[in-house]
């Protein structure tokens, strides 16, 4: 008899516990990970939001996107500062957005590194701005991003963005692409004019 009570008392358990988020898009199946992002754990509030937002909750999900941004979770943060970029769920704000994608560069994360360096160079003439994109992009090809690498050397094979043509920087950074695409038959050896020629 026992035994049977403790049977019915499983289901019972676990539907007071889906009852107690009825007011809110968590279901029993998100249970458990809303108990850890509830306990402050930056992952697991990113990884609820993302599911809310796929289960059709955006104000939810954004209410936990904003928690783990709170928390410098990376990827939460690069994702909200793109979405105030585009003004997709969020206020177009591209002042807040650089903020954050500013932020989640520093934290690390590389997509965000390249695309915060694009947007100073695209932004203004300014040589602050340029030299902080020239370190972020060489930030995200240290990370392994070819696009970075690639950038750059266009950059100093064409003396774009006011950057002084430089031949043997142009050729490092090709290099360095061709390395990082492994898998992609890259070929730099036409992107440096021939009238620039590198001394080393």
């Amino acid at each position: 008899m026992l035994q049977r009570l403790a049977i019915v008392t499983v289901p019972l358990i676990a539907l007071s516990a889906a009852d107690a988020h009825a007011g809110s898009c968590v279901g029993a199946g998100e249970y458990l990970l809303e108990r850890y992002a509830r306990s402050g754990d930056p992952h697991a509030q990113f990884q609820l939001s993302e599911t809310l937002s796929s289960e059709g909750c955006p104000q939810e999900a954004l209410r936990w996107l904003h928690r783990a941004v709170a928390q410098d979770h990376a990827e939460a943060t690069f994702i909200l500062g793109t979405r105030h970029f585009t003004g997709t769920g969020v206020a177009d704000d591209l002042l807040h957005g650089l903020v954050l994608m500013e932020k989640a560069a520093r934290i690390g994360h590389l997509e965000a590194q390249f695309q915060y360096a694009m947007v100073l160079l695209d932004s203004s003439a300014s040589h602050d701005h340029r030299d902080q994109a020239l370190y972020w992009l060489g930030a995200a090809a240290s990370q392994g991003d070819t696009k970075a690498a690639l950038t750059l050397g266009h950059i100093y094979a064409a003396g774009l963005h006011g950057v002084e043509q430089h031949a043997c920087q142009a050729s490092d950074w090709f290099e360095a692409a061709t390395l990082l695409a492994r898998d992609v038959d890259l070929d730099v050896s036409n992107l440096i004019p021939d009238d620039l020629r590198c001394d080393t």
